[in-house]
């Protein structure tokens, strides 16, 4: 990116007046002109104007005005040199200098008071259109997450309304029928499977109102049995995925506990379902390895699948991406990773399959 070339100009302005003025102290000492009060009074307000703009112009580099705003300052700091060398001019004309000498000085006293004036007043300004235009921005950008704010809020409500009642009503229908069904039958197998998965729906419904309620609050988390979690989400993998192998090794429960709250389970559900979904091998093949530390606990999730290609591994849990094959899903799981001041990353991928870690602190 280009540098703007305003701030420059303002420096090298202040450089011309600070070479002049060093000029005419030399000039002085010398002793061809005497140190005359008027020569005392021009340097004491000419060299602050000078040094303002060598600093006035290092400031402007460094702040975020618009070119536009830069070359306004610019504009102010010549038209004030040409203001005041023009009225000191005509009064040069009425109250001739006595040497050429004074009349430089003079000249140079003017040229410099008055840049030095004109970017100041160019400065505020900007600086003041600025705030504005930041307030400006604030301000829709506050009613803009609003508005936001209010339509998740009414997505919320309809989605836990709409898909409540139909789950309540799905859920009912399973268990009627896995009651009146015979043991080891297909039809009790089957509504086995709709019953867990109308369970994993009302629990997605009301995961999106925790999700919704982590932007305001503080998330309240508790010792969590990692292992029940694993095993439940290993079991909904085989209802959705027909003819999928999995594979755990898990140590005691009592070592596997981390501090989370239940929103824990929707890491491992997302990474699984990536984990088959994505999965071309003629048996998708999920394992999963729980290792632990003293203070961490580390779960490995590999699959057999094709790999994640190299161009979306950078920024691959990032908000703004996600994956752009993978879906808002690892964006989730890249957040509740934080939520619990973990960590997760791609330990590995390849045409032999990827596997993704996961590191909880664990719970005392």
């Amino acid at each position: 990116m280009e540098r703007p070339r305003e701030p420059v100009l303002v420096m090298l302005f202040g450089l011309i007046f600070a070479a002049v003025i060093s000029i005419e102290i030399l000039v002085v000492s010398l002793g061809p002109y005497p140190m005359s009060p008027e020569f005392v009074i021009g340097l004491a307000t000419g060299i602050p104007a000078a040094l303002g703009l060598l600093v006035g112009g290092y400031e402007l580099s460094r702040r975020p005005f618009s070119p536009e705003r830069q070359d306004r300052v610019l504009k102010w700091c010549l038209g004030g040199t040409v203001v005041f060398v023009a009225v000191n001019v005509g009064m040069m004309l009425a109250i001739p200098p006595a040497t050429p000498f004074e009349m430089v000085g003079w000249l140079r006293w003017a040229a410099s008071l008055g840049g030095g004036t004109g970017f100041l007043i160019g400065f505020y300004e900007a600086k003041a259109i600025h705030r504005e235009a930041v307030a400006q921005r604030s301000a829709v950008r506050a009613e803009e997450l609003e508005h936001r704010r209010e339509l998740l809020d009414y997505l919320n409500a309809l989605l836990r309304h709409e898909v409540l009642n139909t789950a309540n009503v799905i859920e009912g229908y399973a268990e009627l029928l896995e009651d009146t069904s015979e043991e080891g039958t297909p039809t009790r197998k089957y509504a086995g499977i709709i019953g867990r998965q109308t369970t994993d729906l009302t629990r997605v419904t009301k995961d999106v109102r925790i999700l919704l309620r982590t932007v305001e609050e503080e998330p309240i988390l508790h010792r969590t049995n990692l292992s029940e979690v694993l095993n439940d989400e290993l079991v909904k993998i085989t209802d959705r995925y027909e003819g999928v192998e999995t594979d755990v090794t898990v140590p005691e429960a009592e070592e596997t506990y981390v501090r989370a709250d239940d929103l824990l389970r929707r890491i491992f559900s997302n990474l699984l379902s990536n984990a088959v979904e994505h999965n071309d091998a003629p048996t998708p093949r999920v394992s999963v390895t729980v290792s632990t530390t003293e203070e961490t606990v580390v779960v490995r999730v590999a699959d057999n699948g094709p790999g994640i290609p190299e161009a979306e591994r950078d920024g691959l849990f990032d908000t703004t991406t996600g994956g752009r094959d993978h879906g808002i899903g690892l964006t989730i799981i890249g957040r509740l990773a934080e939520r619990y001041e973990g960590s997760v990353e791609l330990t590995e991928t390849g045409p032999d399959g990827s596997v993704f870690s996961v590191e909880l602190p664990r719970a005392e």
